[in-house]
């Protein structure tokens, strides 16, 4: 009781330590045995969490009270922190909506992974459970994740990664996907070994069929008309994340936290740009989402997409151009190189312009796609094509009109029609942006064969990337080959290890 009672007077003042102390001290002077056992409820609760995991399975085994003690809700958020910190890249992803990926990829037969499950279930991701939830036994998952990653060095050692059908150890790994991230990046991360090419070929491989899960659910016709212009273009980005790149970042595809980030930047570049032209008497249109009219906005992205000269005002902000030098390099048509080296192909530049936009304004633009080149376009009022504004990213942001976009098609020659200038959807949108990916990746395996296989030498990166190209073609709704289940995916080509 005495004990009691310093503990509830002291708490507020003094750590957890000091409390402990002055307890000792108590049961010492009432000759009552200081075993950890013996502290009273609230005290336990205090001391568990200083306990490494090892220490805690330990005092699990030492009596039947703490095997319900560390194994129930009342230890869930120590366990929930001693799995994120032992397992920092499978406890979470940088996507909008990965609860429902999860029950999408369930009713379709893919591989879920409880530890994220069991967040979005237990706690929303945000270390709020209580455990109350059964699905989220954390004590569970973690011993879970520990027999799992026992299990990864001796697969590794048995993949053979010659071999495509039926290679149940290259199924297993790459079915484990996120789980094993971290185990993976551990052994990379040691002293170089005959191992590190294996466990290299299996992170490429775990990484590129997340992307392929991400990129089927955005196609998902309940969600399809939910997406934004860049979820597709972002998921095609994934495609291309290797080992070396996950290694160095704190969880798989963190890319998209980076397109994300950026395209908010140059939205507030633009505000910003906005709100200093504006007098404080101007009133503000009541059409306008955030405040801002749409051809206020066009006409100020233009200080974004331009060539900057030797004059310019703020040499600091960085411009966009389209890339007509070394127009069909593949990574033109990635969102993440284009933001990175601000310049890219129409279609690209034009996803990240509307992209922008929509973060200024709230207005949602067209991707126009026109014979050969991709514009933007205005929504138009009332459907009155003849007075609608278009733009042209690839071209310094150029405002255009209809007869604008007429020229450009006469310069195909082809004849111009009113369905050229209809929006075409998201869907469309990410297809061609695979479909130039394909192409410029078929160049590039031409030069190689003209080159002597390989002008860049057998030790260049670059060398063989064309190889990408055919797992890409399983992007297009068009393409012949129709995966049923995760097994046949992995064993397809250009997702067997060969290809890693």
């Amino acid at each position: 009781k005495k004990s009691r009672s310093v503990h509830r007077e002291l708490t507020i003042s003094y750590d957890t330590y000091t409390i402990l102390h002055v307890v000792v001290v108590a049961q010492t002077t009432n000759n009552m045995p200081s075993t950890i056992s013996t502290f009273p409820t609230e005290i336990q609760k205090l001391i568990l969490p200083h306990l490494d995991w090892q220490t805690l399975i330990n005092l699990r085994a030492s009596n039947l009270y703490y095997r319900d003690v560390i194994t129930n809700g009342t230890c869930h958020s120590i366990w929930k922190s001693h799995h994120d910190d032992r397992w920092p890249n499978g406890k979470r992803r940088y996507t909008r909506c990965w609860s429902h990926i999860e029950a999408w990829s369930r009713l379709r037969g893919w591989k879920t992974h409880p530890a994220q499950l069991m967040m979005d279930n237990g706690d929303g991701g945000n270390g709020g459970g209580n455990g109350s939830n059964g699905n989220s036994n954390y004590y569970e998952e973690f011993m879970r994740r520990c027999r799992l990653d026992h299990t990864v060095l001796t697969r590794l050692m048995e993949l053979d990664v010659e071999q495509s059908q039926s290679n149940e150890v290259w199924y297993t790994l790459m079915s484990d996907g996120e789980d094993i991230i971290d185990c993976l990046k551990t052994i990379l991360s040691r002293k170089k070994s005959s191992l590190h090419v294996v466990a290299a070929k299996v992170l490429n491989g775990i990484s590129r069929c997340v992307a392929y899960q991400e990129w089927k659910f955005l196609h998902d016709p309940v969600v399809l008309p939910q997406t934004r212009i860049e979820d597709g273009a972002i998921a095609i980005e994934k495609f291309y994340e290797k080992h070396d790149t996950i290694l160095t970042a704190k969880c798989i595809h963190s890319w998209e936290a980076y397109v994300l980030h950026e395209l908010e930047q140059f939205a507030d570049i633009v505000k910003k740009r906005l709100d200093n032209t504006r007098s404080c008497c101007d009133v503000l249109p009541e059409d306008s989402i955030h405040g801002y009219p749409i051809l206020e906005v066009i006409e100020v992205m233009k200080y974004l997409f331009r060539v900057p000269g030797p004059l310019d005002d703020d040499p600091s902000v960085p411009y966009f151009s389209g890339n007509v030098g070394d127009y069909y390099n593949h990574t033109n048509s990635l969102i993440r190189d284009c933001l990175v080296r601000k310049t890219g192909i129409p279609i690209t530049l034009a996803v990240i312009y509307a992209a922008i936009v929509r973060r200024v304004c709230g207005v949602q633009m067209d991707i126009i796609g026109l014979p050969g080149h991709i514009v933007v376009g205005v929504p138009p009022n009332g459907g009155d094509d003849t007075s609608r504004v278009f733009v042209d990213p690839f071209h310094e942001g150029r405002i255009l009109n209809l007869a604008d976009c007429q020229a450009i098609v006469e310069r195909y020659n082809m004849t111009y029609t009113d369905d050229m200038v209809r929006p075409i959807s998201n869907e469309r949108v990410w297809e061609r942006m695979v479909r130039n990916l394909i192409h410029s990746h078929s160049m590039q395996a031409l030069a190689d064969d003209n080159d002597n296989n390989g002008r860049y030498g057998s030790e260049s990166s670059t060398q063989h990337e064309w190889k990408i190209a055919i797992p890409l073609r399983f992007l297009l709704s068009d393409y012949a080959p129709r995966i049923t289940n995760f097994r046949e995916l992995v064993a397809a080509p250009g997702w067997c290890p060969q290809f890693f």
